[in-house]
């Protein structure tokens, strides 16, 4: 064998074991990727077989809103009761003209709040100043166009003695109400009054600083909160307040006819708010007087009216036919647990009348006119009353915030 022919053949025996390489690594590799693909596969095949995670999303509960209304002195004089009997022909009384103008305001309120001069006594006639007695007509008036609440608390609550105020408690009872300030017994004063709307809870409490120097027999049963018992006060609040978000106090005080709160007002009222009071409403006066809010020592506010005025009457000087509604909306933060009072508008009240005690009736202020206000029968006896006063007054003695 020649030398080429040699050299040829250990080139082909080179090639043939570099193919051999070739076609082992090929080998292997083929089955390195069966073994990965089938592992792969097995994995894919376990991780679907698991059950789907359940995405669980928080409920979240909205803020809830209650709209309170309160009002003033709901004032009977004779010529009311009178026009009202003429009304219904005499036979009872009907009072629909004295509140038409106001009473849709009233209706749409969560919940509505008045001071209710007058007695309510049947077994005694019709009175007016200074003994009043109201008849029962006009109580059942005020529960149909809306109210929800009433304040019996104020200077004239013993006009007609004890009798008359165990007349008036029973008359109240009969209505479907929140009825405050004086109670017939113990057991009756302990029932704290209460209201729940959109899940908020309120709490109603009445009192007075005046009784016109009349009191019950020394043996009577019948309570009646007055500011000057501040223990007792006290402890009404902070029981209260553990059994409702909103506290709600009508306090019947200050000075007849003047539009300043005194200092006795303004003391009473820090001290209730940080007793846990959040909603002061003011009457006696007979005129309006300033709203403000008071800021407790851990940062929360109240909001007091120290005066509302006159809701309807027939007195017959012009400060005391203006009066007012104070519109508050309280709202609930369910998922914080926290009730706050979240805004304060005050509405004008005008109580109009024509000559001689005419057709005594009450308007919003925003529906009043120059013409109205021109013909009012207070004006024979006071000309100051003019519209222009009337806009004048409640810009100097209502912040501009609450208007």
């Amino acid at each position: 064998m020649s030398k080429k022919e040699s050299s040829k053949t250990t080139n082909h025996l080179i090639y043939m074991v570099l193919f051999a390489l070739i076609v082992c690594t090929f080998a292997v590799a083929v089955i390195l990727l069966i073994d990965y693909t089938s592992e792969a596969k097995s994995t894919q095949v376990e991780v679907t077989q698991l059950p789907p995670q359940e995405v669980v999303v928080p409920e979240i509960i909205p803020n809830t809103q209650v709209r309170l209304v309160g009002v003033g002195d709901n004032l009977i004089h004779e010529a009311l009761y009178s026009q009202a009997s003429r009304r219904a022909g005499g036979i009872g009384y009907d009072f629909e003209l004295a509140y038409q103008n106001v009473q849709d305001i009233i209706a749409s309120a969560d919940i509505a709040s008045m001071n209710q001069e007058t007695l309510m006594a049947d077994k005694y006639p019709p009175s007016a100043y200074p003994m009043f007695n109201s008849p029962s007509e006009l109580g059942h008036h005020m529960t149909d166009i809306g109210f929800d609440v009433i304040n019996q608390a104020n200077n004239h609550v013993f006009d007609k003695g004890e009798q008359g105020v165990l007349e008036t408690i029973d008359f109240w009872k009969t209505q479907d109400i929140a009825f405050t300030g004086v109670y017939e017994n113990e057991a009756d004063y302990e029932q704290i009054r209460t209201i729940t709307q959109h899940d908020i809870i309120f709490s109603f409490i009445g009192m007075t600083q005046f009784t016109n120097g009349l009191s019950l027999p020394q043996n009577s049963d019948v309570i009646l909160m007055q500011t000057e018992d501040e223990q007792r006060i006290q402890e009404r609040i902070e029981q209260a307040k553990t059994i409702s978000d909103i506290v709600v106090v009508n306090v019947h005080w200050g000075i007849e006819y003047t539009h300043e709160a005194n200092e006795i007002q303004r003391n009473l009222a820090k001290k209730m708010v940080e007793w846990g009071a959040d909603i002061i409403l003011g009457h006696h006066p007979h005129v309006l007087q300033p709203i403000e809010y008071i800021e407790r020592e851990d940062g929360t506010k109240g909001v007091v009216v120290y005066s509302l005025g006159n809701f309807i009457s027939a007195q017959n000087k012009a400060p005391r036919m203006l009066g007012g509604m104070i519109d508050i909306m309280i709202e609930k933060n369910h998922e914080e647990d926290k009730t706050y009072i979240s805004s304060v508008k005050f509405l004008p009240i005008i109580t109009h009348y024509g000559a001689g005690f005419s057709n005594v009736t009450n308007y919003l202020l925003e529906d009043y006119t120059p013409q109205l206000a021109s013909t009012h029968g207070v004006r024979i006896e006071d000309s100051t009353f003019t519209y222009e006063y009337l806009q004048e007054t409640v810009a100097s003695v209502i912040d501009e915030q609450f208007l």
